[in-house]
């Protein structure tokens, strides 16, 4: 099982580790309830969660546990026609009024795997903890720095994938925002060990579609700002910044020529390499603290297991979305 948070941080549940999430999948789908999940393959159900204020979806139930309702309980229910089965559950927790919902064509009422899923529901809804309002921002910052992490973690197929077929404009591409990443996450925690805190600044780590984000060469000020890099590794990246930018908008307008772009590649490479082992630094020097992305409390540095390395691979699968990058998280 790999967990799940719900975007604002509400509750959090466990689902099966090969299971996607669909609604960032899905064109025009929003992150909102329902939150929807089914196998990567061969589904035959879909599963839903949503999640409602108590006080909006039963009041009188709110009134009567003013501190919140104090254990979670799923009541079931069918609402089936002639061509779906619809499974509902009802539960309410704390401060949240909860409906699950696994929906599945009603040709296949009764067929085993169907059955099977429906005892994986039964288990993601066992594992649903409903989050204290004040660690809500926290636990949705986490979600998308795990979602970071294995983006990132994605990044290097492409890499590997460029090098492989000596593609260079792609390699210089990848490189430029692997290293864009691992200042990204270097400031995160250079700021976290300044001011000795677990909160996360978002705004390096995750962009919404509506938000204008931090561009690379404010990124590369902010590390030197933070300490992170030094003037000469401030100086090389705004160099291989411009070069970059010849390379990917003026190719064909300006004087570069193809024969430059492995030397440029190259550059780009040992400058990726050279910022991902002062993030290497930063993470070793945060793993002892009681705080912060990598430290004791979120266990970023225990040493994986197979579960763990599945969980990665769930999530750089969920990045990627095609079948060529795709990695074994079943059993099978």
């Amino acid at each position: 099982m790999k967990h799940w948070t719900e975007p604002n941080g509400i509750f959090l549940i466990q689902i099966p580790t090969e299971w996607l999430y669909l609604n960032p999948v899905v064109e025009g789908e929003e992150e909102k309830s329902p939150y929807s999940f089914q196998p990567y393959e061969n589904a035959k159900g879909c599963f839903q969660i949503s999640c409602y204020p108590l006080e909006e979806i039963a009041p009188k139930l709110a009134d009567e546990y003013s501190n919140g309702v104090p254990e979670l309980r799923w009541r079931p229910s069918r609402m089936d026609d002639s061509e779906f089965c619809l499974h509902m559950f009802y539960g309410a927790s704390a401060d949240q009024a909860l409906i699950g919902k696994y929906i599945h064509d009603a040709s296949l009422d009764n067929d085993e795997q169907i059955n099977e899923e429906l005892r994986l529901v039964d288990k993601i809804l066992k594992s649903v903890v409903i989050i204290p309002p004040g660690d809500r921002k926290l636990a949705s910052d986490m979600e998308k720095f795990d979602r970071f992490q294995g983006a990132l973690a994605a990044s290097y197929d492409l890499l590997d994938n460029a090098l492989e077929s000596d593609s260079f404009v792609e390699v210089i591409a990848v490189s430029a925002n692997q290293i864009d990443a691992f200042l990204r996450l270097s400031i995160v925690i250079a700021i976290q060990l300044k001011n000795e805190t677990d909160e996360v600044p978002i705004k390096y780590l995750f962009q919404a579609e509506d938000e204008r984000g931090l561009m690379e060469r404010k990124i590369y000020d902010d590390a030197l700002k933070y300490n992170v890099i030094k003037d000469n590794d401030h100086k090389e990246l705004n160099s291989l910044y411009k070069l970059r930018n010849r390379v990917i908008h003026r190719y064909i307008i300006s004087n570069i020529k193809t024969r430059d772009l492995p030397r440029i590649a190259l550059r780009y490479v040992e400058a990726c390499e050279k910022v991902r082992l002062i993030l290497r630094d930063l993470e070793n020097k945060q793993k002892d603290c009681e705080y912060g992305v990598y430290g004791k409390k979120f266990m970023k540095f225990s040493e994986p297991d197979d579960e763990a390395i599945k969980r990665l691979f769930a999530d750089v699968n969920d990045k990627h979305l095609i079948r060529k990058f795709a990695r074994k998280v079943t059993n099978d």
